[in-house]
């Protein structure tokens, strides 16, 4: 099979309501050579038939069919299954810019970097909202550590694997796969792979449109599971970032966990009694770096109910005023 520049792979689960749109922004790209992969996680509803419709009227569109394995098993499904050199994540109920593919060609040129950074808009009911980076090198390269390091300090570094291009090569060579059977996947993919990078380019190309919908894992309700899941990343990714030489990039890095870890606590509602044992408030000494996470921590080894409740009335405040 003919080598693409570009493998867009979509994981596909109980989406029909979106899928169109999803895969209509894929087959409409004014780049036209590209392969889409679209990999049915074992949806139950109408999506295999949607995509092997799909399938049947574009060459370009490779349908894969499998039991249900979750996101993380779809997406290595995908990787496992595509010819192109470079590879875009898309999931299935959000899509992309018409002329995504076409603005990264350019980018890409020769220079053969192991990731590309794009940015997108978060699409919340009427809402618009930019989800951007700060560092922007179109002409150029920069290491991945670096990268993680300005974006880091700035609170800007977004960890969705969707945001981002890699060179599938980059990926393979040293093994990235995401982590299968856990919930927020991306959260333990995205830092390892920049870790590893050492050719990144970072845009200021808008192409990436992602949803909130209801049902979603972003807006279900009992998130007990996800906030576990999430420690155990946090647990993971201690090991990963306690190797990084760079001094200030590991405070860095063990500064975001710190963020990472508290987010788990908040979002799982953990500070009730029965999950005492879940978590670990160990974990967190000695890793805020800025003045704000260790205040946070404080309140936190103190008082677990006393920061959920806190904190819950300060997001509240803090999303008033960006109303």
């Amino acid at each position: 099979m003919q080598t693409k520049l570009f493998s867009i792979i979509v994981p596909i689960y109980k989406v029909e309501k979106y899928l169109h749109k999803c895969v209509n922004s894929l087959v409409n790209q004014t780049y036209k050579d590209i392969e889409i992969v679209l990999v049915d996680d074992g949806s139950p509803d109408n999506c295999p038939q949607i995509c092997d419709e799909y399938a049947a009227k574009d060459k370009r569109i490779n349908v894969i069919h499998k039991k249900n394995g979750g996101l993380s098993d779809a997406r290595n499904v995908g990787l496992e299954n595509c010819t192109g050199e470079y590879v875009l994540f898309v999931d299935s109920d959000d899509y992309i810019e018409l002329d995504a593919c076409e603005k990264f060609t350019k980018i890409i040129g020769s220079k053969k970097p192991d990731i590309v950074v794009g940015n997108a808009i978060k699409l919340v009911n009427d809402k618009k909202m930019p989800m951007s980076h700060t560092y922007i090198n179109n002409s150029s390269i920069i290491s991945g550590k670096d990268y993680l390091k300005h974006e880091l300090k700035n609170g800007t570094m977004h960890m969705a694997a969707w945001l981002n291009m890699y060179r599938v090569e980059f990926l393979n060579e040293n093994n990235f796969k995401f982590k299968e059977g856990l919930l927020h996947e991306d959260e333990q993919f995205t830092p390892r792979v920049f870790l590893k990078a050492e050719r990144v380019i970072a845009t200021d190309i808008v192409f990436y449109n992602y949803l909130i919908r209801d049902g979603s894992i972003t807006t279900s309700k009992n998130k007990v599971k996800n906030a576990l899941h999430l420690i155990e990343t946090c647990k993971e990714l201690e090991k990963t970032y306690s190797q990084v030489e760079d001094k200030n990039l590991r405070e860095l890095l063990e500064d975001s966990l710190v963020n990472k870890f508290l987010n788990a606590f908040q979002i799982g509602g953990l500070h009730k009694k029965k999950y005492t044992n879940l978590v670990d408030g160990a974990f967190l000494k000695g890793k805020a770096l800025t003045k704000r996470n260790k205040l946070k921590v404080s309140l936190f080894l103190m008082n677990r109910k006393v920061y959920f409740y806190t904190n819950r009335t300060l997001k509240k405040i803090e999303d008033y005023f960006k109303a």
